[in-house]
């Protein structure tokens, strides 16, 4: 009997061998060749069912573009208008608009372009347009450091956390935007700021006559159709964002009132400061043709008592030749000659003139300011034939510490600094006739703070500035009034450069 062996193991080894013809004939496939297909829709995600201008995320995206490169942007609120309402109230809108002019030219110098057809309004998602607003204000993609996986885009992770971490100011923009946008809101962009389309949406949308009236029955029968009022009607303006800044609806009517657009800016701005420029001009030369006024006055003056003064001395010497006081009354007279040389060293030079009349002896005159030298009291111990006034036995000086106010001479000559100058300096100057050493400190503090004053106007834009040269006017004020108190022992001249020579030049010319 022959022995069968089973059919299994041969079944096996086939199934074996060709298993390993298949695996040993089909290469392996490279992992940098698998692709997904373009439709592939992942089990986890399925697709959307809005289409994707309508999506959240195209929406934020949107809406910063839109904040980013829109300079002018009006918000109405609306009360739920239907398609056919939206309508008539847009055709209205391209009607107004159409009938604004061109500019004759670009103010860059480009063929004008008509911008009516690319304003638009429409309805916008006030939370997602909220977001927007806090990411265009708060967020910088730029300031962000840079790391690995930190995306600066608007939908990133870095921009929510940083608009959920800051502190909204009541004062920017956001803050001041944030409240206008509740409820149904439209919104209605314009690419730039021209205040002639901002006038001609106005006039539709919020007619306020008379700066902005609506159209007339006559010339526009369709903008008083029941569906066009009634949606005019439903929008209500709560305020606009105007080159960054956020306006209520007076800022904006005040922008849509500007006649001639950014032209008439233009203008406006050249003639303020054509205005200002004016009345700096206006105030300089007023100020020096007072002062003019004043030295020309004084000097009319002087004049007019130098010749009334000689004409008076002639006829007193022709026919009054025993008269007990002399013609020339107009300055007390020096006490008579003393021995004692004066205690300033400059006395005994030229550089002072004589104004005293020459003495009637056989001796020379002598020189005009040898004479003793008063103490702080003010009470010189003359001799007791001529303590002051005119002597005859003196032989007539005038003397320089005497003054036309009755005021001692050191209290006077600080005056010229302390009595607001330079006003005070030139009353100074119009009532002090006799002393010479106050009237060269009233001419120095007049020319000096006149300079001080045109100063003070020129840097008037800067309060900082204007400090600064106050607090100097008043240490320079108490400094020269401090050398005039301790020069007037010694009838010294203080002279300060340039102002100075030019006071004394003056007084030696009187």
């Amino acid at each position: 009997m022959a022995l069968r062996l089973p059919s299994r193991p041969t079944a096996i080894l086939s199934q074996t061998a060709s298993r390993q013809y298949a695996s040993a004939s089909v290469p392996p496939i490279p992992l940098g060749s698998l692709k997904l297909p373009e439709d592939y829709i992942p089990p986890t995600q399925p697709p959307s069912a809005r289409r994707p201008e309508l999506r959240k995320s195209q929406l934020l995206r949107s809406y910063t573009a839109l904040l980013r490169s829109t300079p002018l942007i009006l918000f109405f609120q609306h009360n739920s208008l239907m398609s056919l309402e939206w309508v008539a109230v847009r055709r209205e809108l391209r009607a107004a608009l159409s009938k604004v002019p061109l500019p004759a030219v670009d103010p860059s110098g480009d063929v004008p372009v008509d911008i009516s057809s690319s304003i638009h309004l429409q309805v916008i998602r006030t939370r997602v347009f909220n977001i927007a607003c806090k990411i265009v204000e708060f967020f910088d993609a730029e300031a962000q450091p840079s790391r690995s996986n930190a995306y600066a885009h608007d939908l990133s992770a870095t921009a929510y956390e940083t608009i959920s971490k800051v502190t909204v100011d009541e004062t920017s923009a956001y803050g001041q935007l944030n409240p206008l946008l509740v409820g149904p809101v439209a919104a209605l962009t314009i690419p730039v700021v021209s205040p002639a389309h901002l006038a001609a949406v106005l006039s539709v949308l919020a007619p306020s006559p008379p700066a902005f009236p609506a159209p007339s029955r006559k010339k526009n029968p369709s903008y008083y159709e029941p569906m066009a009022q009634n949606g005019l009607h439903k929008l209500i303006l709560v305020g606009g964002r105007i080159e960054g800044r956020v306006f209520d609806h007076e800022g904006v009517k005040w922008v849509g009132g500007i006649g001639g657009g950014v032209d008439s800016l233009r203008a406006q701005l050249v003639a303020m400061l054509q205005s200002a420029g004016l009345g700096l001009t206006t105030a300089l030369e007023g100020n020096s043709k007072g002062l003019w006024l004043a030295l020309e006055g004084r000097r009319t003056q002087l004049e007019e008592e130098s010749e009334g003064a000689k004409k008076e001395e002639t006829s007193g010497m022709d026919f009054a030749p025993y008269q007990s006081s002399p013609p020339e009354n107009n300055r007390p007279f020096s006490p008579p000659r003393s021995s004692a040389a004066s205690p300033r060293t400059s006395l005994d030079n030229h550089n002072r003139r004589p104004f005293s009349p020459p003495q009637r002896g056989s001796f020379a005159s002598p020189p005009p300011l040898q004479h003793p030298q008063p103490q702080r009291s003010w009470q010189p111990a003359l001799p007791a034939s001529g303590a002051t006034g005119y002597s005859a036995e003196a032989g007539g000086h005038v003397s320089e510490f005497d003054t036309s106010l009755g005021i001692r001479l050191d209290y006077e000559a600080c005056l010229a600094y302390l009595g607001l100058p330079p006003l005070g300096a030139i009353v100074l100057l119009i009532l002090e006739r006799k002393s010479d050493f106050v009237r060269f400190h009233a001419w120095q503090s007049s020319l000096l703070f006149t300079v001080v004053f045109i100063i003070h106007l020129i840097f008037s834009w800067s309060t900082f500035l204007s400090w600064i040269i106050f607090i100097a006017d008043l240490c320079l004020m108490g400094w020269l009034a401090l050398r005039a108190y301790r020069d007037a022992d010694t009838l010294d001249r203080f002279e300060v450069p340039v102002f100075g020579q030019i006071a004394s030049r003056i007084l030696d010319d009187e």
